[in-house]
């Protein structure tokens, strides 16, 4: 079978890779001049910047992708580092709240640091832990749990506590964000508690290990799909820099939607797929800052007052912390400004966010190095709309208009962080569950 992926970032890599362990010789077109998409690293002024990744949990032994990573062969060829310590800082309101590396010990803080709630911590931290699990197996992911964070979250009454709890949505929605799908945040919240880790080189390392795990995936740069062509059979070929290829089935990791306008003459049933797809609500889009800060950072730090705002440290150079700070931004914003225009707009944006996070915390002299704003995003993903995480990752999406790795498209199948879930577990995810689709190859 001839297989084309779409899409050379994390997820069109990583299908690559299990797709050569079935058998199969794929091959990647990204549009870009490099692979690696959001996830990968960049230099300025020597420099090393994460993009996309900063940290992720389920990357403690035996948990899922510490486990997915040894199956492939990843493991061996990255550094996985702990936090020193607490790994998130939350400032809520004007107080402080620690985040530790252990699902137990938050629980134990928690409790008594809200003791009219503590019955009603115990019950929800037993409903995490009960949908924490994390499976690849198709059994299991066709179990649609329709619960959002917030019905969870009933009995628990406290403003600031249930905030605490919400934070964890933004790594893969939004803050505080009731309507998130519990499914998937018991996932994150348990996963990330108990097996937080850094990556050394960040999510750069990641690429290169993939890349270099690849023997037989052909990899085309520079290489634009336009358009997808189907028959009554399903889809057959695409076109790329003007030129068609023929394909047994094509596997596309950029968004749905942009996947889906490749394609022409839609029947019926194939358009009002079409239609529910560009239904989807996307996720929130972000401004970047690639700083250097004077001060020693070793915990991301979140600041919840009228607006979000973070600072997520990397690594140190030269005596000073590697950090980006992270803040909510519209794509809107941007989208139809003249290149003048959108020079000032983000020279604007950057030093407002600048002097928030001043204001916040003593970080001492702060250098900005480089910054993004949500078009970057959205060149590097060829999303929709800059959305930092995909297709909106709500209960009534999940339940109601899941995204499977098989479409309604004979031939044409999806995976990245749009179908199952988002970020670094959700494209080893979704990646995985797709290979069901594929026989081995004896």
């Amino acid at each position: 079978m001839n297989i084309a992926i779409i899409g050379g970032g994390l997820s069109g890599l990583l299908c690559a890779l299990m797709l050569e362990k079935r058998g199969y010789s794929p091959t990647i077109y990204e549009r870009l001049p490099k692979i690696g998409g959001v996830l990968d690293s960049f230099k300025r002024k020597q420099v090393l910047f994460d993009i996309g990744f900063h940290y992720s949990g389920a990357l403690a032994e035996k948990q899922y992708l510490y486990n997915s990573m040894q199956d492939l062969g990843l493991l061996e060829k990255l550094q996985l580092e702990k936090y020193d310590g607490v790994f998130d800082i939350l400032n809520i309101e004007g107080e402080v709240f620690e985040v530790p590396q252990s699902s137990s010990l938050f629980q134990a803080q928690l409790q008594e640091r809200f003791p009219t709630e503590k019955d009603a911590i115990a019950t929800f931290f037993e409903k995490c832990y009960e949908s924490s699990i994390i499976s690849s197996k198709p059994e299991e992911f066709v179990k649609i749990d329709s619960r959002s964070v917030g019905d969870v979250l009933k009995d628990i009454k406290n403003t600031k506590l249930r905030k605490i709890f919400l934070h964890f949505t933004i790594f893969y929605a939004t803050a505080f964000f009731e309507e998130a799908s519990f499914d998937f945040y018991a996932k994150i919240f348990i996963n990330m508690l108990d097996g937080t880790r850094k990556i050394e080189e960040g999510g750069g390392a990641i690429i290169s290990a993939l890349q270099n795990s690849l023997m037989t995936t052909k990899i085309k740069k520079r290489s634009e799909v336009t358009e997808i062509i189907l028959d009554e059979d399903g889809v057959n070929a695409l076109v790329c820099n003007n030129e068609r290829f023929s394909y047994d089935a094509i596997v596309s990791t950029v968004h749905p939607k942009t996947t889906l306008n490749m394609l022409q003459n839609l029947n019926k049933k194939q358009s009002r797929y079409k239609h529910h797809v560009e239904d989807l609500e996307e996720s929130p889009s972000f401004f970047s800052i690639f700083c250097l800060i004077e001060n020693e950072i070793v915990s991301n730090i979140y600041f919840y007052e009228d607006e979000f705002i973070s600072v997520l440290p990397s690594r140190t150079y030269e005596g000073k912390t590697v950090a980006t700070i992270l803040a909510g931004s519209k794509y809107s914003e941007y989208e139809n400004l003249s290149k003048s225009e959108y020079k000032l707009k983000k020279e604007q944006e950057c030093a407002y966010h600048l002097e928030r996070v001043k204001k916040l915390y003593d970080f001492g002299e702060i250098e900005v190095i480089d910054s993004s704003t949500p078009l970057t995003k959205q060149h590097y993903s060829n999303g929709a709309e800059g959305s930092i995480y995909g297709v909106l990752c709500s209960a009534k999406q999940k339940s109601l208009s899941v995204l499977m790795p098989r479409t309604r498209v004979n031939n044409l199948y999806f995976a990245g962080e749009n179908i199952i879930a988002p970020g670094l577990i959700g494209a080893f995810l979704g990646a995985e569950i797709l290979m069901n689709y594929f026989e081995e190859k004896k």
